[in-house]
Protein backbone atom coordinates (compact mmCIF):
# COMPACT_ATOMS: atom_id res chain seq x y z
CA UNK A 1 0.00 0.00 0.00
CA UNK A 2 1.06 3.98 -0.59
CA UNK A 3 -0.06 5.98 1.50
CA UNK A 4 -0.10 9.99 0.33
CA UNK A 5 -0.65 12.84 2.54
CA UNK A 6 -3.13 15.55 1.19
CA UNK A 7 -2.90 17.49 4.13
CA UNK A 8 -1.81 17.22 7.86
CA UNK A 9 -3.03 20.09 9.54
CA UNK A 10 -5.72 20.77 11.89
CA UNK A 11 -8.41 22.37 13.06
CA UNK A 12 -6.73 25.17 10.47
CA UNK A 13 -3.67 24.90 8.05
CA UNK A 14 -0.57 26.58 8.67
CA UNK A 15 -0.07 29.14 5.89
CA UNK A 16 0.34 27.28 2.56
CA UNK A 17 -0.65 24.14 4.16
CA UNK A 18 -4.13 22.09 4.14
CA UNK A 19 -6.13 20.20 6.71
CA UNK A 20 -6.47 16.15 7.28
CA UNK A 21 -6.44 14.01 4.03
CA UNK A 22 -4.87 10.68 2.93
CA UNK A 23 -5.12 9.17 -0.25
CA UNK A 24 -4.58 4.88 0.06
CA UNK A 25 -3.29 3.22 -3.51
CA UNK A 26 -3.36 -0.89 -3.19
CA UNK A 27 -2.79 -2.72 -6.55
CA UNK A 28 -5.20 -0.90 -8.38
CA UNK A 29 -7.69 0.70 -5.42
CA UNK A 30 -7.62 4.12 -4.67
CA UNK A 31 -9.43 5.26 -1.02
CA UNK A 32 -8.89 9.16 -0.05
CA UNK A 33 -9.66 9.42 3.21
CA UNK A 34 -11.09 12.32 4.90
CA UNK A 35 -10.51 15.49 2.11
CA UNK A 36 -10.42 18.62 4.51
CA UNK A 37 -9.54 22.43 3.35
CA UNK A 38 -6.98 22.84 0.59
CA UNK A 39 -7.02 18.40 -0.17
CA UNK A 40 -8.54 18.57 -3.06
CA UNK A 41 -6.12 20.58 -5.40
CA UNK A 42 -3.51 17.88 -4.22
CA UNK A 43 -5.34 15.18 -4.38
CA UNK A 44 -5.77 16.51 -8.12
CA UNK A 45 -1.88 16.66 -8.50
CA UNK A 46 -2.15 12.56 -8.46
CA UNK A 47 -5.62 11.89 -9.76
CA UNK A 48 -6.31 14.52 -12.07
CA UNK A 49 -9.76 12.80 -13.35
CA UNK A 50 -10.66 12.07 -8.97
CA UNK A 51 -11.64 8.25 -10.08
CA UNK A 52 -11.30 7.09 -6.84
CA UNK A 53 -13.02 3.56 -5.70
CA UNK A 54 -14.51 5.40 -2.21
CA UNK A 55 -13.73 8.56 0.31
CA UNK A 56 -14.23 7.46 3.62
CA UNK A 57 -14.76 10.24 6.16
CA UNK A 58 -13.92 9.60 10.16
CA UNK A 59 -16.28 12.43 11.21
CA UNK A 60 -18.20 15.42 9.35
CA UNK A 61 -16.03 18.68 11.22
CA UNK A 62 -15.06 21.03 8.61
CA UNK A 63 -11.43 20.57 8.59
CA UNK A 64 -11.92 16.47 7.75
CA UNK A 65 -14.39 17.21 4.85
CA UNK A 66 -14.87 20.83 3.67
CA UNK A 67 -13.72 20.27 0.27
CA UNK A 68 -15.77 17.33 -0.10
CA UNK A 69 -18.34 20.65 -0.98
CA UNK A 70 -16.23 21.27 -3.51
CA UNK A 71 -15.55 17.78 -4.61
CA UNK A 72 -19.65 18.14 -5.99
CA UNK A 73 -18.65 20.96 -8.80
CA UNK A 74 -15.42 19.27 -9.74
CA UNK A 75 -17.48 15.50 -10.31
CA UNK A 76 -20.34 17.13 -11.84
CA UNK A 77 -18.78 18.89 -14.10
CA UNK A 78 -15.43 16.71 -15.05
CA UNK A 79 -18.25 13.36 -15.93
CA UNK A 80 -20.14 16.01 -17.81
CA UNK A 81 -17.37 16.97 -20.34
CA UNK A 82 -16.58 12.98 -20.40
CA UNK A 83 -14.12 12.41 -17.82
CA UNK A 84 -15.24 8.45 -16.92
CA UNK A 85 -15.72 8.62 -13.11
CA UNK A 86 -17.95 6.26 -12.24
CA UNK A 87 -20.92 8.17 -10.33
CA UNK A 88 -22.49 7.86 -8.02
CA UNK A 89 -19.40 7.83 -5.97
CA UNK A 90 -19.26 5.99 -2.31
CA UNK A 91 -18.83 7.98 0.65
CA UNK A 92 -18.81 6.15 4.29
CA UNK A 93 -19.54 8.98 6.22
CA UNK A 94 -20.55 9.14 9.91
CA UNK A 95 -25.00 10.17 10.00
CA UNK A 96 -24.74 12.91 12.31
CA UNK A 97 -24.15 16.24 12.45
CA UNK A 98 -27.60 15.80 10.58
CA UNK A 99 -26.70 18.95 8.57
CA UNK A 100 -23.48 17.99 7.20
CA UNK A 101 -24.61 14.57 6.43
CA UNK A 102 -27.67 16.02 4.62
CA UNK A 103 -25.41 18.38 2.43
CA UNK A 104 -23.22 15.20 1.01
CA UNK A 105 -26.39 12.74 0.53
CA UNK A 106 -28.10 15.56 -1.47
CA UNK A 107 -25.37 16.32 -4.05
CA UNK A 108 -26.50 13.33 -6.24
CA UNK A 109 -23.07 12.64 -6.77
CA UNK A 110 -22.20 10.75 -3.39
CA UNK A 111 -23.89 7.23 -2.83
CA UNK A 112 -23.51 7.10 1.14
CA UNK A 113 -22.91 4.70 3.47
CA UNK A 114 -23.47 5.49 7.01
CA UNK A 115 -20.43 4.16 9.13
CA UNK A 116 -20.90 2.54 12.66
CA UNK A 117 -18.71 0.74 14.98
CA UNK A 118 -18.04 -2.69 13.35
CA UNK A 119 -18.17 -2.18 10.10
CA UNK A 120 -16.15 -3.93 7.59
CA UNK A 121 -16.19 -3.14 3.84
CA UNK A 122 -14.52 -4.49 0.69
CA UNK A 123 -13.02 -2.05 -1.99
CA UNK A 124 -11.14 -4.34 -4.60
CA UNK A 125 -8.50 -6.38 -2.53
CA UNK A 126 -8.42 -3.55 0.37
CA UNK A 127 -10.76 -4.27 3.84
CA UNK A 128 -11.95 -1.39 5.64
CA UNK A 129 -13.06 -2.00 9.32
CA UNK A 130 -14.07 0.63 11.15
CA UNK A 131 -14.06 1.99 15.18
CA UNK A 132 -15.80 4.26 16.94
CA UNK A 133 -13.38 6.77 18.41
CA UNK A 134 -13.07 9.46 21.13
CA UNK A 135 -14.31 12.71 19.99
CA UNK A 136 -16.91 15.50 20.64
CA UNK A 137 -19.20 14.48 17.03
CA UNK A 138 -19.53 10.83 15.61
CA UNK A 139 -16.15 9.50 14.77
CA UNK A 140 -14.74 6.55 13.78
CA UNK A 141 -11.39 5.10 13.20
CA UNK A 142 -10.56 3.36 9.99
CA UNK A 143 -8.46 -0.05 9.73
CA UNK A 144 -7.41 -0.30 6.36
CA UNK A 145 -5.99 -3.63 5.07
CA UNK A 146 -4.73 -5.44 2.02
CA UNK A 147 -3.09 -8.72 1.35
CA UNK A 148 -1.87 -8.50 5.35
CA UNK A 149 -0.33 -5.06 5.34
CA UNK A 150 -2.51 -2.64 7.65
CA UNK A 151 -2.50 0.93 7.79
CA UNK A 152 -4.44 2.19 11.06
CA UNK A 153 -5.74 5.56 11.02
CA UNK A 154 -7.32 7.12 14.14
CA UNK A 155 -9.16 10.23 13.04
CA UNK A 156 -9.43 12.79 15.73
CA UNK A 157 -9.54 11.30 18.89
CA UNK A 158 -8.33 11.33 22.66
CA UNK A 159 -7.48 8.34 24.33
CA UNK A 160 -10.01 5.76 25.28
CA UNK A 161 -9.37 1.92 26.44
CA UNK A 162 -9.90 -0.18 23.17
CA UNK A 163 -7.04 1.92 20.83
CA UNK A 164 -4.92 -0.38 21.73
CA UNK A 165 -5.76 -3.15 21.05
CA UNK A 166 -7.80 -1.95 17.92
CA UNK A 167 -4.49 -0.63 16.21
CA UNK A 168 -2.11 -3.77 17.37
CA UNK A 169 0.68 -4.72 14.88
CA UNK A 170 -0.42 -2.78 12.83
CA UNK A 171 2.21 -1.48 9.80
CA UNK A 172 1.48 2.04 10.02
CA UNK A 173 -0.18 3.83 12.70
CA UNK A 174 -1.42 7.46 11.46
CA UNK A 175 -2.07 9.06 14.66
CA UNK A 176 -3.83 12.43 15.65
CA UNK A 177 -1.07 14.54 17.52
CA UNK A 178 -2.51 17.78 18.41
CA UNK A 179 -1.15 18.76 21.33
CA UNK A 180 1.73 18.00 23.39
CA UNK A 181 1.64 16.81 26.89
CA UNK A 182 1.94 20.07 28.44
CA UNK A 183 -0.58 21.54 26.49
CA UNK A 184 -3.24 18.89 27.02
CA UNK A 185 -6.24 20.61 28.43
CA UNK A 186 -7.66 17.83 30.55
CA UNK A 187 -8.44 14.52 31.00
CA UNK A 188 -11.26 14.07 27.98
CA UNK A 189 -9.41 16.00 25.68
CA UNK A 190 -10.45 15.54 22.09
CA UNK A 191 -6.97 14.59 20.46
CA UNK A 192 -4.21 12.78 21.33
CA UNK A 193 -0.89 14.50 22.60
CA UNK A 194 2.08 13.38 20.68
CA UNK A 195 3.38 11.32 23.77
CA UNK A 196 0.17 10.03 24.08
CA UNK A 197 0.44 8.90 20.32
CA UNK A 198 4.09 7.25 20.75
CA UNK A 199 3.13 5.05 23.79
CA UNK A 200 -0.01 3.59 21.24
CA UNK A 201 2.29 3.04 19.35
CA UNK A 202 4.81 1.44 21.63
CA UNK A 203 2.13 -1.20 23.04
CA UNK A 204 0.24 -1.83 20.30
CA UNK A 205 3.64 -3.20 18.75
CA UNK A 206 3.03 -1.28 15.26
CA UNK A 207 5.56 -0.84 12.76
CA UNK A 208 5.47 2.89 12.14
CA UNK A 209 3.39 6.25 14.03
CA UNK A 210 3.17 8.89 11.63
CA UNK A 211 1.63 11.71 13.57
CA UNK A 212 -0.67 14.35 11.66
CA UNK A 213 -3.17 16.44 12.99
CA UNK A 214 -0.71 19.26 13.24
CA UNK A 215 -1.94 22.43 14.77
CA UNK A 216 -2.17 25.10 12.13
CA UNK A 217 -1.16 28.30 14.60
CA UNK A 218 2.50 27.65 15.08
CA UNK A 219 5.89 25.26 13.61
CA UNK A 220 5.35 22.78 16.41
CA UNK A 221 6.12 19.52 13.87
CA UNK A 222 9.66 19.24 15.48
CA UNK A 223 8.12 19.30 18.99
CA UNK A 224 5.63 16.78 18.39
CA UNK A 225 8.32 14.60 16.87
CA UNK A 226 11.07 14.60 19.67
CA UNK A 227 8.17 13.99 22.02
CA UNK A 228 6.32 10.99 20.14
CA UNK A 229 9.56 9.67 19.91
CA UNK A 230 10.51 9.90 23.22
CA UNK A 231 8.05 6.69 23.66
CA UNK A 232 8.15 4.94 20.45
CA UNK A 233 11.82 6.14 18.40
CA UNK A 234 10.46 4.52 14.38
CA UNK A 235 8.11 7.71 14.87
CA UNK A 236 7.67 10.33 11.78
CA UNK A 237 5.44 13.62 11.29
CA UNK A 238 3.26 13.43 8.53
CA UNK A 239 4.67 15.56 5.42
CA UNK A 240 2.17 17.09 2.67
CA UNK A 241 2.39 14.98 -0.42
CA UNK A 242 4.95 12.61 0.78
CA UNK A 243 4.45 9.13 0.08
CA UNK A 244 4.57 6.57 2.77
CA UNK A 245 4.63 2.29 1.96
CA UNK A 246 3.96 -0.26 3.66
Amino acid sequence: MKLTVLGRHGPFPAPGGACSGYLIEAGDTKLCVDLGSGTLGNLRNILPGLKLDGILLSHLHSDHMSDMLVLRYALTQLSAKGTEIGLPMTVVAPETPEVEFRQLASSGVFEMVHAKAGLKLRFGEVTVTLYSSAHPVETYAFDIEHKGKRIFYTGDTGMYTELVRQCMGADILLADACFLDGEKPGENAPHLTAGEAGKVAKEAGVGQLICTHIWGGRDMAGEILAEARRQFPNTLVAEEMHEYFV
